[in-house]
């Protein structure tokens, strides 16, 4: 009899990469990853906690249960995982606290160990990707939240006149319209515009408004 851990490592990694595509991903890996520290080791590794599907998350507002470092939603947030990401930035403009300071010490631990500036978490970049690749419904959902996240760091005045309160409340009208005439047509929600980076894909004018004014308002730098 072969057992499972007597594959080849490579196919041992396709069997564990086709569980995190499933559409219950996230539970497949964080169970397998307690079973043996062959899979801890595996599924430890980048390319696989970037392909992790948190589609079962996406609709989560209590973020109290991903509240610990080791966490595979704050995990696959660090390592690029974009539903991760979106799911973490929705924290944010939610304000809590304690994903707020998770960046923090996280930068501060990579800092000491002396990584690279491109890999550390800073704020605004995680809340410019939620608007780039966020679905039509969270972002409309999360209209509010993004008003207030700009005026809580640029003040109203300067978000005014930068016309970036404008920009998001057009943006958000837009996809509520879109979001109502799929509901009308019986037509299959709009869903994330989610795309690996190295493919080209369509982004609406009102969402490309909004994301220049905010690199306008937050251009990219360094975290500290």
């Amino acid at each position: 009899m072969v057992y499972f851990t007597q594959l080849p490592i490579e196919v041992v990694e396709l069997i564990i990469i086709m569980l995190a595509i499933s559409s219950n991903g996230v539970r497949e890996i964080a169970n397998i990853s307690a079973t043996c520290q062959l899979f801890k080791k595996i599924t430890e590794q980048a390319h696989i906690l970037r392909e992790v599907n948190f589609h079962r998350l996406t609709l989560t507002e209590n973020f109290s249960m991903h509240r610990h470092p080791k966490d595979l939603l704050c995990v696959c947030t660090q390592v690029g995982n974009q539903a991760a990401k979106n799911i973490f930035a929705k924290a944010l403009l939610y304000n809590d606290e304690w994903f707020k300071q998770l960046i923090v010490v996280s930068n501060q631990d990579a800092l000491h160990s002396r990584v690279s500036y491109s890999g550390l978490l800073d704020y605004h970049s995680i809340v410019r990707s939620f608007i780039l690749h966020g679905s039509y419904a969270d972002l409309v959902k999360m209209y509010d939240n993004l008003v207030n996240y700009v005026i809580s760091f640029v003040g109203y005045k300067v978000a005014r006149r930068f016309g970036i309160l404008d920009a998001i409340y057009i943006m958000c009208s837009e996809m509520a319209k879109l979001l109502q005439e799929h509901r009308r047509r019986c037509l299959p929600p709009v869903q994330s515009t989610t795309i690996p980076a190295k493919q080209s894909f369509q982004v609406r004018e009102e969402r490309k408004k909004v994301l220049v004014i905010f690199d306008q308002l937050f251009p990219s730098r360094p975290p500290v």
